[in-house]
């Protein structure tokens, strides 16, 4: 081999060398790094009712007034048992609850005639609402009560929230007895029922009457009230 040759090769090995060292630098360049942190958010109950006792809590801000029959001629009775439609369902839209200006302006729109409506603030607390029939008592005359009087409510479920995956709140249809025992007509459990809900009450719904009533007007007092079953949640 010639001294010409030899350094030839030589230079050819130590390009080969370095040619093999750079690909290993850029493959360790290739090593990352991470950290973790966190995000966080906290979420206060609004409320309907800042200065008073509905402060951050659930709150019943609508109920209907009912007429049975025709409010102007009266229905005409047979002596025997009877059920009278509902004719008018008045949601009481002057109600202090519903007209509250702290009231958000899409929750009273909501709110139609016949709803039985709550407002849930963001409250994590279950919630029912009950309603109560005090004995129909006749305004004139000999001021009789009202024989065998049975309000069946008819209704459903109807939401303000524009939220479709919001947890939601129950209605129900009970049979009330006049001057007897109180029965749920919506609800939630824990968790779940915040936003607006109503049980939208139709005329469907009826009174019965059994026989032997005779003519007049007669006048019940419906008490509609609503109670929180705190969170067991810490």
């Amino acid at each position: 081999m010639t001294k010409k040759t030899a350094l030839q090769l030589i230079a050819t090995v130590a390009l080969a060398a370095g040619f093999i060292g750079v690909s290993g630098v850029t493959a360790n360049a290739a090593d990352t790094d991470s950290q973790s942190t966190t995000a966080t958010v906290g979420l206060t109950a609004g409320t309907t009712d800042p200065d008073g006792p509905h402060a951050g809590a659930v709150q019943l801000i609508a109920a209907p007034d009912l007429v049975f029959g025709d409010a102007t001629k009266g229905t005409t009775i047979t002596g025997g048992a009877q059920s009278i439609a509902a004719t008018s369902l008045t949601t009481n839209a002057t109600s202090t609850s519903l007209t509250s200006t702290n009231l958000d302006s899409t929750v009273k729109a909501a709110v139609k005639d016949g709803d039985v409506a709550v407002n849930n603030p963001g409250t994590d607390d279950g919630w029912t609402v009950s309603v109560q029939a005090a004995n129909f008592t006749k305004t004139t005359g000999d001021k009789a009560d009202l024989l065998g009087a049975v309000i069946n409510f008819k209704g459903a479920v109807a939401s303000g929230n524009s939220d479709a995956t919001t947890k939601p709140a129950v209605a129900a249809t009970p049979s009330v007895t006049a001057g007897g025992p109180s029965a749920t007509i919506l609800s939630a459990t824990n968790g779940n029922g915040v936003g607006t809900w109503m049980n939208r009450l139709t005329k469907d719904t009826n009174l019965d009457i059994a026989a032997g009533n005779t003519q007049g007007t007669y006048t019940s007092n419906l008490t509609w009230t609503i109670a929180n079953t705190p969170s067991t949640q810490a």
